[in-house]
């Protein structure tokens, strides 16, 4: 959580200063990592047979979960754009809570009432976090609301994973994932932003740094801890997720959260450790002793 949380301040310094546009950096983001995991899986026996073994069911399933995190990638770089880093981060962290809330749409699995709880106060944080009644709201409004979206979608992902990882082996599962996400990115940039790349060096040091941490290392311990866990349990350990994100803003960009906005934070993470600990407290005390 603590990688993924430095994310948003690596992508808010590039976007800020247009090192590159920010599809263009996602494509190429997961085509560094893509590339780094298939030559990494190419070098044995065992993982050039977990590359044969990329089609069917597990091409299917991989592409399902990587076309969702593509498309909450897409939301959440163009929200990115339009607000901050430690807004961006809080506001993500809402997929916590939507877990649950997806999953009993779906599966008509109900959430237990801390998780209701939760959402409640989760609502009232994003409410704080984003004071829609502020002049001051008005300059990252849009990109706060493809930042929520970006949270669905993100939520999803965390559902769909957790009925497909347990069906295959981890790394070719994230190496179809990756390269799906890289693929979305790659085809809807020229429609939607006008794309550029800058080449500098300390754009590519920071491209290579979200590659091997906060994509490969990330998303494969996601994946492989979805092999074990459930979805609202790996929802719980991306609580942490936004309190990185404005711990690593402040410390990279020197981005500083309003009073109001701090509490609107607080209330979200406070939400989303009542929803979810609460739950777990719950299942436990039900489970047979």
């Amino acid at each position: 959580m603590a990688v993924w949380g430095s994310s948003f301040a690596i992508l808010r310094a590039l976007l800020g200063n247009s090192a590159a546009s920010p599809l263009a950096l996602v494509a190429v983001r997961m085509g560094i990592a893509s590339a780094l995991l298939a030559t990494f899986l190419a070098t044995s026996k065992a993982g050039r047979a977990q590359l044969r073994a990329i089609r069917g069911g597990l091409l299917r399933d991989g592409m399902v979960a990587g076309g969702l995190l593509g498309v909450g990638f897409l939301l959440q770089t163009e929200g990115l754009q339009r607000t901050t880093a430690s807004r961006s981060g809080f506001l993500t962290g809402t997929l916590v809570v939507m877990t649950p809330l997806i999953e009993f749409v779906l599966f008509r699995k109900r959430p237990a009432l801390p998780v209701l709880a939760g959402v409640l106060l989760a609502f009232v944080g994003m409410t704080f976090l984003s004071a829609p009644w502020s002049d001051a709201s008005q300059a990252t409004a849009f990109g706060d609301g493809l930042t929520i979206a970006c949270a669905a979608v993100f939520a999803g992902q965390i559902v769909a994973l957790g009925r497909i990882a347990p069906r295959h082996a981890v790394l070719p599962l994230v190496l179809v994932q990756l390269a799906t996400t890289g693929a979305l990115a790659g085809a809807a940039g020229p429609f939607v932003e006008a794309q550029h790349f800058s080449g500098a060096p300390r754009l590519w040091l920071a491209l290579v740094y979200l590659a091997l941490f906060a994509t490969l290392l990330a998303f494969g311990v996601q994946t492989w801890a979805q092999k074990i866990l459930p979805p609202v349990r790996v929802a719980l350990i991306s609580s942490l997720e936004p309190v990185f994100a404005a711990l690593w803003a402040a410390v990279l960009i020197g981005e500083r959260l309003t009073g109001r906005e701090l509490a609107g934070g607080v209330l979200i993470v406070l939400g989303v450790a009542i929803g979810e600990a609460g739950a777990a407290l719950r299942a436990r005390a039900r489970a047979p002793g």
